[in-house]
């Protein structure tokens, strides 16, 4: 008879909890005050979806969460937190958050300052990419699910 593993003690992690519940009040809020229908453009094309829902998520963590974060968490002076946050994840976060100004308005650049923090603990708590790949998909779908309202 074959043993079934235990689930992964991640799934009790509080961090994890309030970053779920974060993440669906903020999906409400994207629904009742952006434009109905925002994200029409990018379910039409299949190859956009795509694109947002998994190319980027895995290609942004990787060179963000992955290489830049991860070199700084090798110098000790990125490893010092202010607030609970390091340096390294503040620094890879402001990176993240600012490239997105090239397709972005300043305020929605700026938004992303958040939940780039937020990925940058996963990868930090967990010591790899799998979680903060997989909250960066959610993040995606959320801000998509949202955009798909009815237009009129």
């Amino acid at each position: 008879m074959s043993r079934q593993a235990a689930p992964d003690s991640r799934w009790r992690d509080p961090h994890l909890h309030l970053l779920l519940a974060a993440t669906a009040v903020v999906g409400l809020g994207l629904w009742v005050l952006l434009p109905p229908g925002y994200a029409r453009p990018i379910v039409a094309d299949h190859w956009h979806l795509l694109a947002v829902l998994l190319l980027y998520p895995v290609v942004e963590e990787w060179l963000f969460r992955g290489l830049l974060q991860g070199e700084l968490l090798r110098r000790p002076r990125f490893r010092e937190r202010h607030l609970g946050v390091t340096r390294a994840n503040l620094l890879t976060s402001a990176v993240f958050a600012s490239l997105h100004l090239v397709h972005q308005p300043p305020l929605w650049a700026l938004s992303i300052l958040v939940p780039s923090l937020a990925l940058g603990h996963f990868r930090e708590r967990y010591g790899n990419l799998r979680w903060p790949i997989a909250l960066h998909i959610l993040f995606n779908g959320v801000y998509i699910l949202a955009g798909l309202a009815p237009t009129g």
